[in-house]
């Protein structure tokens, strides 16, 4: 009984604790609508809140809010893409905790100058600037990423990023830049990525020493010379240098000077005929090559793969001439072959017919092998091909019995080769062919007549050359 008492006396102690932090519960739930609702209400008032002339009009800028990283401050981004601004409709002046501010697709003439202590990125690309003028952005101090692709650039004044000590991203792509100041990077000590691809006359600025001229940091990790017109290019071996595009240019072979740290490198589009063992010996740290889209190449010759000991992927895609691929590839001059962790190879495209056995050990560590449109010639040369433990896509263009079927598909007694060349075969059935004809020949001569040979004709009563008398009918004159 004294146990029961107890018992109950605590029950009825905890119900009030318990009503009452259900009660505090259901408060802070109320609490937090309410406060939902009021931010909602000071989103939708400040959803148009750019310029201050058109605030909350339908020519105004969408505004949202977001938290900012790391310990989650307000954060504003403005949206004024395809508004046809022109920079004298915008003011100077941005609103305070702006983050992000895309000009996109609008009519700017000129990059406007704005003043922003919390700006991170700009973007103006599609529009129609022409220049830069000196210290254009030196009130954006914050500024991280600067886009100006897309536009008619055709100058930057030396001074154009003065005062951008935080910039790590500058896109200058697809403008009509021939030339570039000297030390013009220079003020952009953290820079990352430079893009500068589908500049054509880039060229006539851009010699061999490019770090030096340009004043590139040494932290640059991305480069993009797409389209530029470059026959010639250095670039310093001890630079940090991660990522490097040259696609589309007038090289005759792969630069023979370019940073040790490479991990990606993309030569596509170029006018190499054969890649030789010189054009990788000094790749051995890439882990991504693009050999695409090569107009001209036709080869893989011996040992032009062996120096790429810490390769993942390669790619050849789209590279039409290409009909060769060496056996020893991937074997050193020495004679070794040291594997490396390569997983994707892509043949897509190419005029690859056949593939050595001895490249049967790198194939058979891959997790990806690309041979969709390559004209296989399946025969014993290829079966090993059907050993591999992944799907490739090739398919069969001789011989005529397997055209059209997929590696595999195809029976292994169906990869067979002729014991002899075919030229053998024509020649045997030219033989029968004229033999047949000087048989036929033989015959008509044979059963011709002799020219020295006169036959006799026998004339006489029963022969057909004997004389007809035609005499008339006797009853015909009878009356």
């Amino acid at each position: 009984m004294t146990m029961t008492r107890a018992a109950t006396t605590k029950r009825l102690n905890f119900a009030p604790k318990f009503i009452s932090g259900l009660l505090l519960l259901l408060l802070l739930l109320l609490d937090g609508i309410q406060t939902e609702q009021i931010d909602a209400n000071d989103e939708e008032v400040d959803r148009f809140c750019y310029p201050a002339k058109y605030k909350n009009t339908r020519l105004s800028c969408e505004c949202s809010n977001v938290s900012a990283a790391p310990w989650g401050m307000r954060a504003l981004h403005i949206d004024c893409s395809y508004k046809d601004f022109k920079a004298e409709d915008l003011t100077g002046l941005l609103p305070l905790y702006i983050d992000t501010l895309d000009l996109s697709w609008n009519a700017l003439d000129r990059a406007p100058v704005f003043t922003s202590d919390s700006l991170r990125l700009l973007n103006l690309m599609h529009n129609n600037i022409s220049s830069i003028a000196a210290n254009n952005f030196g009130s954006l101090t914050s500024l991280r990423e600067l886009y100006l692709s897309w536009n008619s650039i055709q100058q930057l004044d030396a001074q154009a990023f003065q005062s951008l000590p935080h910039l790590t991203v500058l896109s200058l792509e697809h403008n009509n830049l021939h030339t570039l100041p000297s030390q013009i990077f220079s003020p952009l000590l953290v820079l990352a990525t430079l893009e500068l691809s589908w500049n054509r006359q880039l060229n006539q600025s851009i010699g061999q020493d490019v770090y030096t001229t340009f004043g590139i940091n040494q932290k640059l990790q991305k480069l993009q010379l797409d389209a530029c017109n470059l026959q010639e290019l250095q670039l310093p071996r001890t630079a940090p240098l991660i990522e490097l595009s040259l696609r589309r240019n007038q090289f005759e072979r792969v630069p023979s000077q370019l940073p040790a740290s490479l991990h990606s490198l993309d030569i596509s589009e170029n006018r190499l005929q054969h890649l030789q063992p010189e054009d990788t010996r000094h790749l051995s740290q890439i882990r991504q090559l693009f050999v695409e889209d090569m107009p001209q190449l036709r080869s893989i010759d011996a040992h032009s793969l062996a120096s790429l000991h810490a390769v993942e992927s390669m790619s050849f895609q789209n590279t039409r001439s290409l009909n060769y691929i060496d056996g020893d590839a991937f074997v050193s001059e020495s004679g070794n072959q040291t594997l490396p962790p390569l997983k994707s190879i892509i043949f897509r495209g190419t005029l690859v017919r056949s593939f050595n056995a001895s490249l049967s050990p790198v194939f058979s560590k891959l997790t990806e092998l690309d041979l969709n449109g390559v004209p296989l010639h399946c025969d014993c040369k290829l079966e090993w091909l059907k050993n591999l433990d992944i799907q490739t896509n090739g398919r069969c263009l001789l011989p005529a019995r397997v055209r059209g079927m997929l590696i595999s598909s195809v029976r292994r007694d169906e990869f067979s080769c002729e014991k002899w060349p075919r030229w053998i075969y024509g020649i045997i059935i030219l033989g029968l062919i004229a033999l047949c004809a000087a048989g036929v020949y033989l015959i008509v001569m044979g059963l011709r007549p002799h020219r020295g040979v006169t036959m006799r004709r026998k004339v006489g009563a029963g022969s057909p050359y004997a004389r007809v008398t035609i005499e008339p009918n006797r009853q015909e004159n009878v009356h």
